[in-house]
């Protein structure tokens, strides 16, 4: 009996591994057909030099709208129009809540749904007192050891550029699209764009312009050795991106003399409570754009890796769990809890009558503000903690864009012929931060957030922080991809 247990426990092992083995080795590429190069001439140091002029103008989004340095964003329009005389001359220009900027280039075609290009105008502060470990000042716009250097040379003068680099070579040529395309540069995506890139969306679509065959904004990009065994570029294309709560934490209670505390202060108990929330995480899934972005890597990898991303039907539970043990992946499989503002007291000897805390959460598609709310009350459990929506820029996480759909597609087959000859695996993926692409969400069923530019592994670090900047051959990758998108649009 024992012999015959053993015997069939072998033989199941052994088709087992026959089956995970087999289905990794027939994996079949979702990568497309190669493609013929496309040269697309681009005058790489004479679109350096608009970028870095572009960045020399401080639009800075403060924390307070009052702040907003209006000079500085009306010195960058009328920079725009002297730099690119045929966009401004052809296009129609119009500005939106004051300082945001809508091009519309019409088609020869009107029954085509029109294609949406994006961009902001606005750039973060830098923090005070880092100026100095800057290698090129923050606003100098060096072009210098490769790159143009300067706060917003990534995030996000790039795409603004690049766009209007693109129109003006095709205008140049003579170009003329049949679809009509929008460009739409907001001026408050730093401050969460509900006075711009929303406006726009929402006045385009009072004229009646959606639905968009595509719409394109910042969020993707192309790198190298971001996935282990994968040697090769890879492009992720934002197909999602998730939403965003701040939720209140407020405790009030009795203060008093330091010298005579209760059992626990107000700060004891709201301690307790972000406590909880960061020993309770929300559920990791892998879904959406995240599963779509294993499904499209999985294929391209050594056979090791095939044996497990092949098999997700088996493995799924044990790569989510590698993925949340990681803190770059992590976000890419769950909602997240971020505390990151505490108030409470005033003197060192007095107890604080109001203990308050403000937690950041990036809601994972399946989810709402209003489920995450839900979930805080719950796990905190405690009715001395207030738990209220904090701020009006709470949104919901957007809708997914078809990995499948014509608009992916596009991007990917426009991606391999402007960098044919290089092994490029494009791949969509989840945006774990925000984007004004989220007020086309519902509009368009292809939303997507991409910039063809391969940058330094040390890029995300940049964004936000000291010494961004972006290499002259991204740039020039950036505006030829465009120019070669708007061409291959007409036969989408």
């Amino acid at each position: 009996m024992i012999k015959k247990t053993l015997l069939s426990l072998v033989t199941v092992a052994f088709v087992l591994a026959a089956v995970l083995s087999i289905r990794a080795a027939r994996m079949p590429s979702l990568q497309g057909p190669e493609q013929s190069a496309v040269r697309v001439p681009v005058d790489t140091m004479a679109v350096a030099e608009r970028l870095a002029g572009a960045i020399r103008i401080p639009t800075i989004s403060h924390e307070r709208v009052e702040d907003t340095d209006t000079a500085a964003f009306l010195a960058l329009h009328d920079y725009l129009a002297r730099s690119y005389p045929l966009v401004h001359a052809q296009l129609t220009r119009e500005t939106v809540s004051d300082l945001s900027l809508l091009y519309t280039w019409e088609g020869s075609d009107p029954s085509l749904e029109p294609i949406v290009l994006m961009g902001h105008q606005d750039v973060v502060p830098v923090i005070p007192g880092t100026e100095g470990d800057w290698s090129h000042a923050p606003f100098s716009g060096e072009i210098a050891d490769g790159a143009v250097w300067g706060r917003g040379t990534l995030d996000d003068k790039i795409n603004v550029v690049s766009v209007l680099e693109s129109v003006e070579a095709l205008l140049a040529g003579g170009f003329q699209p049949r679809r009509t395309i929008y460009l739409a540069f907001g001026h408050d995506e730093e401050r969460g764009g509900t006075r711009g890139a929303k406006a726009i969306a929402e006045l385009l679509a009072s004229r009646g312009a959606e639905p968009y065959a595509l719409v394109i904004d910042e969020g993707g990009g192309m790198t190298r050795g971001m996935m282990p065994g994968l040697d090769a570029t890879v492009a992720i294309v934002g197909i999602a991106e998730k939403g965003y709560v701040n939720l209140e934490l407020r405790v009030d209670g009795a203060g008093g003399h330091s010298s005579a505390p209760p059992k626990q202060t107000n700060i004891g108990v709201l301690a307790d409570a972000i406590g909880e929330l960061e020993e309770h995480p929300f559920p990791a899934r892998l879904q959406g754009g995240s599963l779509a972005m294993v499904r499209h890597v999985a294929p391209e990898m050594p056979f090791a890796y095939r044996l497990v991303l092949g098999n997700l039907w088996l493995f799924q539970p044990l790569v989510t769990r590698i993925m949340t043990a990681s803190q770059e992946s992590a976000p890419m499989v769950r909602t997240t809890t971020a505390a990151t503002i505490v108030e409470g007291g005033v003197k060192a000897n007095v107890l604080p009558i109001t203990a308050r805390a403000v937690v950041n959460f990036r809601i994972l598609p399946g989810e709402t503000k209003e489920s995450v709310l839900a979930r805080v009350r719950d796990v905190i459990a405690d009715d001395r903690v207030q738990v209220s929506i904090y701020g009006d820029d709470a949104v919901d996480p957007s809708s997914v864009s078809d990995p499948d759909g014509p608009a992916f597609r596009l991007l990917a087959h426009t991606l391999r012929q402007v960098t044919a000859g290089e092994r490029v695996v494009v791949t969509p993926y989840l945006v774990t931060a925000g984007t004004d692409a989220k007020y086309y969400s519902g509009r368009s069923p292809g939303v997507l957030r991409f910039l063809a530019a391969t940058l330094d592994g040390d890029a995300m670090s940049q964004i936000h922080g000291t010494n961004e900047h972006v290499p002259l051959s991204a740039l020039a990758t950036s505006v030829a991809f465009l120019q070669q998108l708007i061409r291959n649009s007409d036969e989408m």
